[in-house]
């Protein structure tokens, strides 16, 4: 377990067996790069959405943070870390995300829009 003001989250996460979390796109992205099941706490706007994802597709566990106890906590924890068939889905995923070069394929993309837009301007007057 680590805890500090800020940490290299994608030097960490390969090293975890699982993440909490409170659910933001970043942090579940990564853990799915990585193939980590979540124990995710929402707190606000996108959070609750990806939580419930988290959920309903058993990649881990959805808890309301204030509410949640600690016996539910450790619970899912066992649950998750005893959980092998989760494990190995999470890691068919991870490899899945790392061999399509997304990162690349996204940016391409968007340079693509942002040229053809560029061009579409200097013949449609604003």
């Amino acid at each position: 377990m680590w805890g500090a003001y800020s940490l290299p989250q994608t030097k960490v996460l390969p090293l975890v067996d699982l993440v909490i979390t409170h659910g933001g796109n970043n942090t579940i992205t990564e853990a799915f790069y990585f193939g980590k099941p979540c124990i995710v706490l929402p707190l606000f706007c996108d959070q609750h959405d990806n939580a419930q994802r988290i959920q309903e597709r058993c990649f881990g566990f959805r808890f309301p943070p204030y509410q949640v106890t600690e016996e539910e906590l450790l619970s899912s924890i066992d649950s998750i870390l005893g959980n092998h068939e989760l494990r190995e889905r999470m890691k068919s995923i991870s490899t899945r995300i790392q061999a399509t070069n997304s990162q690349s394929m996204a940016a391409n993309l968007i340079e693509k829009v942002a040229r053809r837009e560029t061009v579409l301007r200097s013949f449609i007057p604003l």
